[in-house]
């Protein structure tokens, strides 16, 4: 394939036989003159001309018009390349016979017209049947052919052509209408169209002395794909040649590619009946041979209503777009397996229409299905496993816990001796190390499951640092370390969650004092970004500590993990602390970050975004005495009854709740309370959960269907601590919740709050307070 570019400018010769470099089997002829390309083309025969519209020496047009004139080009595609193309240019050219005009700056268009040329010029690759009863034309024809890459079969007559097409592999029929013997061109053509796909799909080509318009449509009717006129102009015959092979290879690339994706084809008509399948549709539906003609239903399980599978399948054959059902599909042998149908109308025949119905057999995605339902099942299996697992040990384990901390509470206020005293601290510090421990891997257990939920209440930030430093200050000063908090002036109109903030800084705090032996920790907080609807600030707590390596930064968050394996054993702990803080901030949005310089100490750090109020929030007024004095003072000699199947605990409460002046009945299940509550009038119930006889939250149930006791404060009292668990006793018409161990300061507190509330409903009667354990 040979390509003459004349251009005078050496820059653009280059960038013009760059783009034809993409073309495999081009040689390039290079001219700068008039007179150069005129030599080329004289001395060899060129496949296409690209021309400058402006060369040194003359215009492109009239080289162009020269070419064509002299014969030196006589049927090449000659393009014309120009700056500025006009009407009056492109009529000029065409009287010139130039074939194209493109701008120089659409060379991509231009080698996309150059490559449908070139690739029409390459090696036929095919094997035609060729039937001319002429021999001189023929063995021309032959020739010809064979010059073009092809492989010839040629035959005199077409009852010698026969057998060999039907037992050989062509490509192409090359077919004389009029032929001597018994068996005509036309009849050939029938004989051929009568054969079963894909011998019956062979392009056929008729050559033709009889050119008229009627003669062109009798053809076609015998079911020709092209046709060239004798006597046979050969440029022409290889342009139709190639045309209807290129578009042979194109439909077996498809049927190939649907091999590869094992997507089955089946055409049927507009009812279902089955006209034809592919390879891949016979293998899905273990079908050997040829069809019978049946109806596509046939191959589909109706699994329930046999009508509406068909229905659906009728559905699926009329819709316009193409759409996707699930099916289960029947093999031959009775095998079923599921199946993916679609459908896309074809080209009608016979005046019918037809559509191509996409089968695909997706047992394998089924298994997988199966396989991750199995998986999550199993997962939630073992998620609620998990939870009633850490529910039911957290109760066994709170329940002596309160015991335990509920007597050494009591016990450090009787004024031991100094001895007896210490022992007293330790083991009530024991005991709160011990709940700790628990309410961390409680919490971690709920923020791993997703179910902790955040609160958007009023929040003081200054509170919460001074909560945080007092429950830790008294810790670093016993160990000789200062403990300071820098803070400026922070917003008073916040909404968050000041429960587990508080829970994230004293995670921090806690763990600067564990590990700082002298110096000091600081806690700060500051505004960093402040707008009339979020405020973001941002904690930090410094100490002077042992610090952490570099290597071991990136974990220090992780669960179950410090830094340092020997300061477990050490210092002690269960490394869940920092991961819960990391869990807590990212649910508020926030994030976290550490720096660490071993020896010298480690900075904690995090950044929150809080809510502001969209009015300004009340400002909570300072009381004058403590809940217990209160109760004390407004509340003695109201009763209240505590309900708890096991006895020490009964004993803790009753005596956290004999210095207040309330008087205390007492039941041990919630069959008793249900009792006691119908023939007294009480101010106020603690409840239980768990308790033989009837738990806590059937109890309340029970006693919110008494009408005159709608009004009467329920409060559960237990060592279920998930959220799950508080939920469900709301939900049993509880009012509020006390988790065990009990704490006296939060027990009194709750118990003001809904005796307050109480005594607007009861006036001055005398009431009685019945403490059960929920």
């Amino acid at each position: 394939m040979r390509v003459l570019i004349v251009e005078s400018s050496p820059l653009y010769r280059e960038i013009l036989q760059q783009s034809f470099n993409r073309f495999r089997g081009v040689d390039f002829v290079l001219s700068a003159t008039r007179m150069e390309a005129l030599a080329e083309a004289a001395a060899q025969t060129v496949d296409f001309v690209v021309i400058s519209g402006q060369l040194s020496d003359c215009d492109g047009l009239s080289l162009g018009r020269q070419l064509r004139c002299d014969g030196l080009v006589p049927i090449a595609p000659i393009v014309l390349l120009t700056s500025s193309p006009s009407a009056e240019m492109a009529m000029d050219a065409e009287r010139a016979g130039i074939t194209e005009i493109f701008r120089k700056q659409d060379l991509e268009e231009l080698v996309v017209f150059a490559r449908h040329f070139l690739d029409a010029q390459q090696p036929l690759r095919c094997r035609i049947l060729y039937v001319e009863d002429a021999p001189e034309q023929r063995l021309a024809l032959t020739a010809q052919l064979r010059e073009w890459g092809a492989e010839v079969d040629a035959f005199a007559s077409a009852d010698e052509a026969w057998p060999v097409f039907l037992g050989g592999d062509h490509d192409l029929v090359v077919t004389d209408i009029v032929l001597g013997g018994h068996m005509t061109g036309s009849r050939l053509i029938n004989r051929i169209r009568r054969q079963v796909a894909p011998k019956g799909e062979i392009p056929i080509v008729a050559l033709t002395a009889f050119d008229s318009p009627q003669r062109r449509v009798e053809l076609f009717h015998l079911g020709i794909d092209d046709y060239v006129a004798k006597p046979v102009f050969p440029v022409e015959l290889r342009a139709r040649i190639r045309n209807l092979v290129a578009r042979e290879r194109a439909e077996e690339r498809s049927h190939k590619l649907l091999e590869a994706t094992e997507l089955g084809v089946t055409v049927v008509d507009e009812e279902g009946f089955v006209l034809s399948m592919d390879h891949n549709a016979k293998r899905m539906f273990g079908i050997v041979g040829d069809t019978v003609c049946r109806n596509f239903a046939h191959f589909l399980v109706n699994e329930q209503d046999g009508g509406k599978c068909m229905e659906s399948l009728c559905w699926l054959i009329g819709e316009q777009d193409i759409q996707r059902l699930r099916f289960t599909g029947r093999q031959v042998d009775g095998h079923v397996f599921p199946l993916q149908l679609s459908s896309l109308e074809i080209e009608p025949a016979d005046g019918g229409r037809r559509f191509a119905l996409l089968t695909r057999d997706v047992s394998d995605e089924q298994a997988l299905a199966d396989q991750l339902e199995a998986v999550r099942d199993s997962a939630a299996r073992l998620g609620r496993m998990k939870s009633e697992f850490l529910s039911n040990v957290s109760h066994e384990i709170l329940t002596p816990l309160n015991a335990i901390v509920g007597m050494s509470f009591l016990l450090k206020q009787r004024g031991l001796p100094g001895d007896a005293r210490e022992q007293v601290e330790h083991i009530d510090a024991a005991g709160h190390r011990l709940l700790g421990l628990i309410d961390e891997i409680l919490d971690f257990s709920q923020l791993e499951s997703g179910k902790l939920e955040l609160e958007s209440v009023p929040v003081s930030i200054d509170g919460i640092l001074a909560g945080v430093a007092e429950a830790v200050e008294l810790r670093a000063a016993s160990k000789g370390i200062g403990f300071e908090i820098k803070a400026a002036f922070m917003p008073s109109d916040l909404l968050g969650d000041s429960v587990r903030l508080s829970q994230a800084l004293l995670n921090y705090a806690s763990n600067a004092v564990k590990f700082t032996e002298r110096g000091s920790v600081t806690l700060s907080a500051s505004v960093i970004e402040d707008s009339n609807a979020r405020c973001k600030l941002r904690f930090e707590v410094r100490d002077t500590g042992i610090g952490i390596a570099p290597e071991h930064l990136g974990t220090v968050f992780d669960s179950f993990c410090q830094a340092d394996g020997s300061s477990t054993r050490r210092y002690g702990g269960t490394g869940l602390g920092l991961a819960i803080t990391r869990e807590l901030v990212e649910l508020m949005g926030g994030e976290v970050g550490v720096t660490s310089v071993p020896g010298m100490g480690s900075t904690f750090w995090f950044v929150v975004e809080l809510a502001r109020a969209a009015a300004p929030l009340a400002v909570l007024q300072g009381q004058d005495e403590s809940p217990l004095d209160d109760i004390a003072r407004h509340y003695a000699g109201k009763r209240i009854l505590l309900v708890d199947d096991d006895l020490v605990n009964r004993e803790v409460a009753l005596a956290m709740l004999s210095v207040t002046g309330l008087q205390v009945d007492m039941a041990e299940n919630g069959l008793e309370a249900v009792r006691a509550v119908r023939e007294h009038d009480y101010a106020a119930v603690l409840m239980d959960v768990q308790m033989p006889y009837m738990d806590g939250m059937q109890a309340a149930r029970l006693i919110r269907t008494m009408p005159d006791r709608a009004g009467l404060p329920v409060i559960a009292v237990t060592a279920n601590a998930f959220e799950g668990d508080r939920q469900r006793c709301f939900d049993a018409g509880m009012n509020d919740f006390i988790p065990k161990p009990i704490q006296a300061p939060l027990l009194y507190s709750v118990l003001l709050r809904w005796l307050r509330g109480a005594r607007g409903a009861t006036g001055n009667s005398a009431a009685r307070i019945f403490l059960s354990e929920a």
